[in-house]
């Protein structure tokens, strides 16, 4: 592989490291710094909320500008929010962590197309491999983003959790190190497909490209990634409930989520062969397959070990459907930087609905109804996935679909 695709896979695995730090400490941050105990999230949710105001918006930037700058914003954001985070701590001031948490929004939705650059100049027949390389510095970040916000947290006495604030500003320096070493070609590229300021496009022809880009392919990939995306979340947040409440300890219940975490990101090792040789959508179906076995042995399954085999398995079926979905995106005809945008910013739309519905639910339908749930939810992309299996697809030849 070219060296980008390693350059970005170690990007990638900071990127996540970042965002596993955000959601080990919000929560408790929050509730010390909240005015009130319903507040304490709130951070957390601003913090989703700049990642769908932003997404749309920093890939028709890198459109504009180019990959890098959009990066290196990204870099600039995560230091930023690292030190406004730290102050937030030692001015006890709620309202500068609400804007730490929006900058690392800025910053973790620009490390979202870390993933799409890697395959910027690729063979289309090498794309799925690349996606899934990049994928895998996810393994990394299950590790090392718990270890850095619990040794954070006492890092600097009587401020607890700054450490954690400003671990994200040496993040950030490792992170243009990285980017700075991406090959100058790659900037060259993507200058070149940006579109010049004076350029017009007929009213026709818009209407005709944005037609071509709201197509089933795009639907069908969108609804992977994001419904994939979004399920995994609420489930993987409810077995950690549902097991706390059953009364295992708490190194038994990160133990569970921990193999969810390497069944998510493991099989990347593999995954962008089995899509070279079988085709994205075949992968994508497997991974609904897969999903929905997971779901039935969590709702029929007894006890510690049916949840764990359960996580398993849905980590196993995110990482198809995921990688797949990207696969497909990568490989659509048309505006590129629209494309990744309008799929970016679906899927950050419905993993916060997840991420926040997940409680709900598990108080209001409990967790063997929120699995049945999550299987219907499934239904509509398997038959979106049926559909475009039999419509003819404007795609690149010599890719698998």
């Amino acid at each position: 592989m070219r060296i980008q695709t390693w350059l970005y896979s170690a990007a990638q695995a900071l990127a996540l490291t970042s965002a596993v730090i955000t959601v080990s400490i919000s929560a408790m941050v929050g509730k010390e710094l909240a005015p009130m105990a319903s507040l304490s999230t709130l951070s957390y949710g601003a913090q989703f909320a700049a990642i769908i105001f932003c997404s749309y918006l920093l890939s028709m930037s890198m459109k504009r500008f180019g990959r890098k700058p959009i990066f290196y914003l990204g870099a600039l954001t995560l230091a930023l929010g690292g030190g406004l985070g730290a102050l937030s701590i030692y001015w006890h001031s709620f309202a500068l962590n609400v804007i730490a948490h929006s900058s690392f929004g800025v910053s973790l939705s620009a490390f979202a197309y870390f993933r799409f650059a890697a395959t910027d100049g690729v063979k289309a027949s090498e794309k799925a491999k690349v996606l899934s390389i990049v994928t895998l510095g996810g393994v990394a970040a299950a590790f090392v983003g718990p270890m850095i916000a619990k040794h954070g947290r006492l890092l600097i006495d009587d401020y607890a959790f700054s450490g954690s604030y400003l671990a994200f500003v040496l993040i950030a320096l490792v992170l243009v190190g990285i980017l700075l070493m991406v090959p100058k070609e790659m900037a060259e590229e993507m200058a070149e497909e940006a579109i010049p300021a004076q350029s017009t496009v007929p009213l026709s022809d818009t209407s005709a490209q944005s037609q071509k880009i709201l197509s089933l392919p795009l639907f069908v990939s969108i609804y992977a990634s994001g419904f994939g995306f979004m399920l995994m979340g609420l489930l993987m947040m409810q077995s950690s409930m549902t097991l706390n409440a059953m009364g295992f300890e708490f190194a038994d219940v990160m133990f569970v989520i921990q193999c969810h975490v390497l069944a998510m990101f493991v099989p990347s090792l593999f995954m962008g062969r089995v899509i070279a040789r079988l085709g994205a959508q075949s992968v994508i179906f497997a991974g609904y397959m897969m999903m929905l076995a997971a779901m039935l042995v969590a709702i029929y399954g007894s006890g510690y070990n049916g949840i764990l085999a359960a996580l398993i398995g849905i980590g196993l079926g995110w990482n198809m459907l995921y990688v797949g979905g990207s696969a497909m995106v990568t490989s659509l005809k048309g505006d590129k930087h629209k494309i990744q945008g309008i799929n970016e910013s679906a899927v950050a739309v419905l993993n916060t609905i997840g991420a926040f519905s997940a409680g709900a639910l598990f108080y209001g339908i409990g967790w063997e109804n929120s699995n049945w749930l999550a299987m219907l939810l499934l239904v509509p992309g398997i038959l979106l996935l049926i559909a475009n299996r039999y419509k003819s697809q404007d795609l690149p030849s010599g890719v698998k679909v």
